[in-house]
């Protein structure tokens, strides 16, 4: 676990993954932060209600969100370095 740990981190440590690393977390983390933001604008508790539920998901035990971000950033980054090593 620990090997994986460090492995993990010495790729993100590279500016350009870890701008992708961020890029996903926003993305994937607006289902959360829209609902929330609507709900502050509109003053309506259904927003609220949308995104404590999606927060409630993200939170489960069985839902990996931190790893499920790392795996799309990894797909990313290949696909990006794959993309310049054609050209």
């Amino acid at each position: 676990m620990k090997k994986l740990l460090k492995s993990i981190w010495k790729e993100i440590k590279d500016i350009k993954t870890l701008i992708i690393f961020l890029i996903v977390l926003i993305i994937v983390g607006s289902s959360v932060w829209i609902p929330l933001l609507l709900g502050i604008i509109t003053n309506d508790k259904y927003w609220y209600g949308i995104a404590g539920t999606v927060e409630l998901f993200w939170l489960a035990p069985a839902t990996p969100f931190i790893p499920l971000c790392i795996a799309i950033t990894f797909a990313i980054k290949k696909i990006l370095f794959k993309e310049r090593k054609n050209d």
